[in-house]
């Protein structure tokens, strides 16, 4: 069932048909949704909207940074910058659009380089050299690139969990070796699928 409040995507269209940002549905929650941009190589920019149940109030974060989840597993690596866009303890109609309006600004004066050379910079050497870190550079990024290429980069293939899961599990069978094998057999086959997907899904749009 469709949340209620997935409709404050409409205030965002501005980002959609302009900016060509995109909207990664299958990873939205009730009270959580997200847009997409790729920008360069396996860096986003992502907004997130949100709706907190406990008090009603209303959130907008912008984030630059590498592939992955938009949620708030962001925080835990270095490379993921955030921006406070918005933040509204009432219902305000408005509150949106402004956000929407603000984060065009930001687009428009160039910033978007800027965080994306820092990103790039956290990447190579991170400020947070955090676990993370090492399960990102080590093993989630090495086991998406396999996907990819066995995918041979086809979008129609990747944006599809069915098509992708015989593809994760072919490599999680085959293909994998010491740590790498040590850490996805311990992780699980179906979360490793659900994990890997999730990128793929978002590479696809």
């Amino acid at each position: 069932m469709k949340s209620e409040f997935h409709s404050v995507i409409n205030e965002f269209q501005r980002l959609l048909n302009e900016y060509n940002f995109k909207c990664p549905k299958k990873l939205w929650y009730d009270d959580l949704i997200c847009l997409s941009k790729h920008i360069i190589d396996i860096y986003y920019c992502y907004i997130i909207a949100r709706v907190y149940k406990h008090n009603g109030s209303l959130e907008v974060t912008m984030w630059v940074g590498v592939i992955d989840r938009p949620d708030d597993g962001l925080e835990n690596l270095s490379a993921n910058i955030k921006i406070q866009i918005g933040y509204n303890q009432t219902c305000d109609e408005t509150f949106f659009k402004e956000c929407e309006s603000k984060i065009v600004n930001i687009i428009e004066s160039g910033s978007l380089v800027n965080l994306i050379n820092v990103s790039q910079i956290e990447m190579k050497t991170p400020s947070f050299h955090n676990g993370r870190y090492e399960v990102f550079t080590l093993y989630l990024m090495p086991f998406y690139k396999m996907v990819l290429e066995q995918a041979n980069y086809n979008k129609k293939i990747l944006n599809s969990k069915k098509n992708c899961r015989v593809i994760i599990e072919n490599i999680f069978n085959n293909n994998l070796s010491g740590e790498m094998k040590m850490f996805f057999d311990k992780l699980g086959l179906n979360s490793t699928i659900d994990i890997i997907w999730e990128l793929c899904y978002i590479y696809s749009l």
